[in-house]
């Protein structure tokens, strides 16, 4: 990284999902190239010098690779209408179908669904590879159009008196006559000014209540809790003499990670916050606490590693010793790969919490999930208007209904949202759900036909009910850790994640569901349809096949059409050499022959269905000939191979060619040593091997 006479006090954040971030970015001068900027999350900074050079250049492909470099500065700031305006520059002259797909989901995190789905739709033609996900995008805006046209009985109000141009969010209730939340204002501490957003570094606020739509003006909370750092989403124990923050940044740490901080009131105010030691190590973040009402239970979004995605929910119990226990992951049904975060447990007694992995509206959507034994799952989407385009999280209850409002509603709270109409980066708003009205009887319907006295109208005809039942199994080894060896049969994977998808023309059908233990699933889908079902765990490779139910008849004596699936994995064994088999060359030759394409089009499809692999293509000669010239030959056969992988749209930066000439024999076939064609032929092969299972492009 190039930095020009420059100390950084970069802290690695915890919850940079849209605007509300945490960490510390603290340089003693400005003067810093855009990728060293970029590198350092200041992307504010960044998408400034870049357009600088934008306004330089001539060249227009160079032009577009700039914009696009804008736009994802844009986007990681959570700036979406800057992000859409110049993704759209970049699609001018870009040839990278990536561009497009970026574009569309700018579109329909700014809630231009019907333009977003035009896009996905040309992205999945010009990367079909690719197609599965561009369809999950269309499915996700179909469905976000559906929830517009029927909204939920939510009341949404932004709560404007307490709400300013710059990121305001995380409510919760502190006495229930006051309101905490954090903000990066122009009142927060600190003098400096955060890279990643261009505000101010967080602080925790607080605003007394004073009827039902009317605060005050916010004021610092707790004397010794804001620093010139960030600060944000607290949780109070129920007798509001603890609470729990995240705080990320110091002066005496570089590479300081966010962590949870806790602090007791005493008779002269809050104490000195100390951090809560949930791990071992403190080499990443933590953040985002929730202590539940007994004061027992922890629920936090980490991204340690060995979780499901970027950010997961976690929970830990306290113990008879006053220690936290060993934190639990709350399971695949609840993280996904992606975004995870603001855990908390309503008076309802379901979980809420913030995602951009389960299907939604756009940015962040707020959900909510069932206590099922010991664990949470099925996790539901709140839909309009808790959900918009934009980024919503940070879902709290009142606990309470003022006396009178009483009569009308059944709940109230508050939650964040960047939103289109707010007064900020992120605003907080209230909500209200009304209660039930009393329906009234529907007038009878008029017969269509006359029907003779005394004669009963004849029953309906039965529903049709179609149900998706499935297996997912992995290959049992010979010798378990060796995928070279004889394949035996094969076990059931339990809490294996299954993407049920409906790919008829609109569709609107994307379940994500988690097998039992024994590796099973069942779904009820629509009827005369089409679907991709795919199956993955952590350490797999994920795969999918199409299952159609389409002229399927119900099952005997019963009005239920029963289809079934296996999917079989197979177990990611890292830096392990895999013979692809049926790859062959002509002698002499480094060209991809014919018969080789079937064996390396798997090879593309498991590529694109698992975009965080880097593999490396290795090639092997046998012993004849010299060993100088095996060396070179092998070389450039891994480099046609890799060359046809990318000719398919696989990204080149994830492919490594290897030649090994005659270096890794199999056999005794080795020079001076007369063998049969075949055994040289076990020596002449073409090879995989995973080198990293989580790699990630970036915009640099």
């Amino acid at each position: 990284m190039k930095l020009l006479n420059s100390v950084i006090c970069y802290c690695t954040l915890l919850l940079i999902i849209g605007s509300f971030s945490y960490g510390c970015i603290l340089f003693s001068e400005t003067q810093i190239d855009a990728a060293s900027a970029y590198e350092s999350k200041q992307y504010i900074t960044a998408s400034e010098l870049l357009s600088k050079d934008y306004q330089l250049e001539k060249d227009l492909r160079k032009k577009s690779d700039l914009a696009y470099k804008i736009a994802e500065c844009y986007r990681l700031a959570n700036r979406t209408k800057d992000a859409e305006e110049w993704y759209k520059k970049a699609m001018d002259y870009s040839t990278d179908p990536t561009v497009t797909f970026k574009y569309a989901l700018s579109l329909k995190n700014n809630g231009n669904y019907k333009k977003a789905i035009q896009l996905f739709k040309e992205y999945a033609l010009n990367s079909p590879g690719d197609r599965l996900r561009a369809t999950q995008q269309m499915q996700a805006c179909r469905q976000a159009l559906s929830w517009q046209k029927n909204p939920s009985d939510h009341k949404v109000i932004n709560l404007r008196s307490i709400n300013t141009k710059f990121s305001d969010f995380g409510p919760t209730l502190y006495q229930q006559n006051q309101l905490v939340f954090t903000s990066s204002r122009k009142e927060a501490l600190g003098e400096k000014l955060y890279g990643w957003t261009g505000e101010k570094h967080s602080d925790l606020f607080s605003s007394d209540i004073k009827g039902d739509f009317d605060y005050s003006s916010p004021i610092a909370f707790g004397d010794s809790i804001n620093t010139k750092y960030n600060e944000g989403t607290s949780s109070f124990t129920s007798d509001f003499k603890e609470v729990y923050f995240t705080a990320c940044g110091s002066a005496n740490k570089i590479d300081d990670y966010c962590q949870i901080y806790h602090t007791k009131k005493s008779n002269n105010g809050w104490l000195l916050p100390e951090p809560v030691l949930l791990f071992e190590e403190d080499t990443f973040n933590v953040g985002h606490p929730f202590i539940t009402a007994d004061g027992k239970q922890l629920y936090f979004s980490s991204d340690i590693p060995g979780g499901y995605g970027s950010k997961d929910l976690y929970v830990a119990t306290k113990g008879a010793d006053g220690f936290w226990g060993e934190p639990t992951n709350l399971g695949p049904e609840i993280n996904t790969e992606r975004y995870e975060g603001f855990p908390s447990i309503g008076t309802d007694g379901w979980m809420y919490f913030a995602s951009d992995g389960h299907s939604g509206m756009g940015g962040l959507d707020i959900f909510k999930a069932e206590k099922k034994g010991k664990r949470w799952g099925n996790p539901t989407n709140m839909q309009a208007p808790i959900n918009s385009p934009a980024d919503d999280f940070g879902f709290s209850f009142q606990g309470y209904v003022p006396p009178a409002l009483i009569d009308s509603l059944d709940m109230m709270g508050y939650f964040s949202s960047s939103r289109e109409g707010g007064k900020g980066n992120d605003d907080i708003y209230m909500f209200a759900l009304l209660t039930e009205k009393e329906i009234p009887e529907p007038a009878p319907d008029t017969p269509a036909v006359t029907l003779v006295p005394n004669t009963p109208p004849p029953p309906p005809e039965p529903k049709i009910i179609y149900v998706l039942k499935g297996t997912v199994n992995q290959k049992a080894y010979e010798r378990p850790n060796d995928p070279a060896s004889k394949v035996t049969g094969t076990t059931a994977i339990s809490e294996a994640i299954v993407q049920v998808l409906g790919t008829s023309n609109n569709s609107t059908l994307s379940r994500r569901i988690v097998t039992n233990e024994n590796g099973q699933f069942e779904i009820t889908v629509e009827p005369e349809a089409t679907y991709q079902v795919s199956a993955s765990k952590p350490s797999y490779f994920k795969k999918s096949q199409a299952v159609s139910n389409k002229g399927k008849i119900p099952d005997a004596g019963t009005n239920v059409v029963t289809i079934y699936t296996e999917i079989t994995l197979d177990k990611i064994f890292k830096n392990r050499e895999v013979v692809l088999e049926n790859i062959y060359f002509d002698l002499d030759k480094w060209d991809i022959r014919d018969d080789a394409q079937p064996t390396l089009n798997k090879l593309v499809q498991t590529l694109n269905e698992n975009p965080n692999l880097k593999i490396e293509l290795g090639s092997h000669t046998d012993s004849r000939g010299s060993d100088r010239y095996n060396l070179n030959l092998s070389q450039k056969r891994a480099d046609s191979t890799v060359s046809y992988l990318v000719s398919k749209g696989i990204e080149a930066r994830r492919l490594v060619a290897r030649g090994y000439g005659e270096t890794q024999l199999v056999n005794e076939c080795e020079d001076g040593v007369n063998c049969p064609d075949e055994q040289h032929q076990k020596n002449r092969r073409s090879t995989f091997r995973v080198l990293s299972d989580n790699y990630y492009s970036n915009g640099f």
